[in-house]
C-alpha cells in the first residue's frame, strides 16, 4: 500500500531533520554566482514582469486520494505487464490538446496550483500510458515551458503535464516564481512543491490510465533543478529524470553533512553546457554539470569513468552512459555556443531514451 502524500512527505521532512528555468542566479548566489535570478530563455516568448496564470477551467477542488492499487516496485521497476491506474477505463476527465487546470491541493502543498495537462489525441482509457511532467525556469509558467522543452511527439499516446511554479519571496534574491527545492536547499528549501508533485500524480493517476512505473520528468535551468530533486527525494515514483542547465546540487547537502535522504532508483540524464553563460561563479567552465553527475555516479554506484559508453550524441565523448550502475545515469557535457539554453537534440533524444524502458 503506497502512503498518502502527508505521510510520505512527512518522512520527508522527518528526513529533513536527520533530514524543474532559469535556475539561476540566485541559486548562482549560494555557490558564489551573481544575484541576479532571470527568465529561462528569451528566445521563447519571455516570462511577463508579472506571471499570473490562467487558472483556466475549474474542477473539482477535492485531490483524489491516493490510490492502494498503484505501487510499482520502487527499487526495481521489473519489465512487467503495464499496471493500470485507477483512471483505467474511465472517461477522461479534460479536453485532449491542451488545457490550463487549477485545484487546491491542500495547504502542505500550499494550497491552489495550476498547470497545463496535454492529453493525446488518440487517449485510450483502457490502455496505461507513459506521463512526462516538464517544469518551467525562473518565472515561467508550464504553459510558456512547452514548446521550449518541445517534448511531445503527435504520434505517441504519451500524457504530458506542465506544473506552474509559485511566486514567493525568497530570501536573499527577491520575490521570484521558482521551485522549493527539498529540505537542504536553503533559501529554496522546503517540501510544498514536492507535496504538490506526489499529489499531483495521484489525481492523474486517479483520473486517466497511466502506467505507474512509466511517470519521468525533465524540466530546465530552475526545472532543472527540480527535476534532479524530484530523482532523490520521489525517486520511488519516477522512473528516470533529466535534468537540463540545472545549478550544481546545493539541494542534496545536508547542513551537517550526511546523507541527503534519497529514495527509490530513478535514473538519471544530466545535460550542462561547457560554457553556462548564467552561472558565471563556476570554479571552471562545467563545473556545475560534473558536480551533478558526480553525485549522481556515486548514489547509483557506478563504476569507473574508464567504462564509461560514449552515446554518439554530438561531438566525441560529449554524452556518456556510465557502466556498472544500478540505474541508468548519463551525462551530457555539451557544446559551449548553446550556453545556458538546452542542445538542439535534446527533445528527440530524451523521447528515445524514455523508448529504451
Amino acid at each position: 500500500m503506497r502512503p498518502s502524500v502527508d505521510s510520505r512527505l512527512g518522512g520527508l521532512a522527518a528526513v529533513s531533520l536527520c533530514l524543474l528555468v532559469g535556475c539561476e542566479a540566485a541559486d548562482d548566489a549560494i555557490a558564489g554566482g551573481d544575484a541576479t535570478r532571470p527568465v529561462s530563455d528569451a528566445a521563447v516568448s519571455p516570462a511577463p514582469d508579472a506571471v499570473t496564470p490562467d487558472a483556466g477551467p475549474q474542477r473539482d477542488a477535492a485531490v483524489a486520494p491516493t490510490p492502494d492499487a498503484v505501487t510499482p516496485d520502487a527499487a526495481l521497476f521489473p519489465d512487467a505487464a503495464a499496471p493500470a491506474s485507477p483512471g483505467c477505463g474511465r472517461p477522461p476527465v479534460d479536453a485532449t490538446g491542451g488545457v490550463q487546470i487549477a485545484a487546491d491541493f491542500g495547504p502542505e502543498a500550499a494550497g491552489e496550483r495550476s498547470y497545463f495537462l496535454v492529453l493525446p489525441a488518440n487517449y485510450d482509457p483502457a490502455v496505461p500510458h507513459r506521463l512526462i511532467f516538464g517544469y518551467a525556469g525562473t518565472n515561467w509558467t508550464g504553459e510558456q515551458i512547452r514548446p521550449y522543452l518541445d517534448l511531445e511527439d503527435p504520434a505517441s499516446t504519451d500524457i504530458y503535464v506542465y506544473p506552474d511554479v509559485l511566486w514567493r519571496d525568497f530570501e536573499g534574491w527577491g520575490n521570484l516564481g521558482g521551485w522549493l527545492l527539498g529540505p537542504h536547499a536553503r533559501p529554496a528549501d522546503g517540501d510544498a512543491d514536492l507535496v504538490f508533485t506526489a499529489a499531483l500524480l495521484d489525481r492523474l493517476q486517479a483520473d486517466y490510465c497511466i502506467d505507474p512505473a512509466q511517470v519521468f520528468a525533465t524540466g530546465h535551468s530552475w526545472g532543472g533543478d527540480f527535476a534532479a530533486v524530484l530523482g532523490c527525494f520521489l525517486g520511488d515514483r519516477f522512473r528516470a529524470v533529466a535534468p537540463i542547465a540545472a545549478n550544481r546540487p546545493y539541494w542534496f547537502e545536508p547542513a551537517g553533512g550526511g546523507d541527503p535522504g534519497c529514495v527509490g532508483q530513478a535514473a538519471v540524464w544530466t545535460f550542462f553546457s561547457q560554457a553556462d553563460d548564467h552561472f558565471t561563479g563556476q570554479p571552471y567552465p562545467g563545473s556545475y554539470g560534473d558536480e551533478q553527475d558526480t553525485f549522481w555516479r556515486a548514489a547509483r554506484r557506478c563504476g569507473d569513468a574508464a567504462g564509461d559508453v560514449d552515446l554518439g550524441i554530438g561531438a566525441p565523448g560529449e554524452c556518456v552512459e556510465h557502466s556498472g550502475c544500478d540505474t541508468p545515469v548519463r551525462y551530457c557535457l555539451y557544446d559551449p555556443a548553446t550556453g545556458h539554453q538546452r542542445p538542439d537534440y535534446f527533445p528527440a533524444e530524451f523521447r528515445r531514451w524514455l523508448d529504451s524502458f
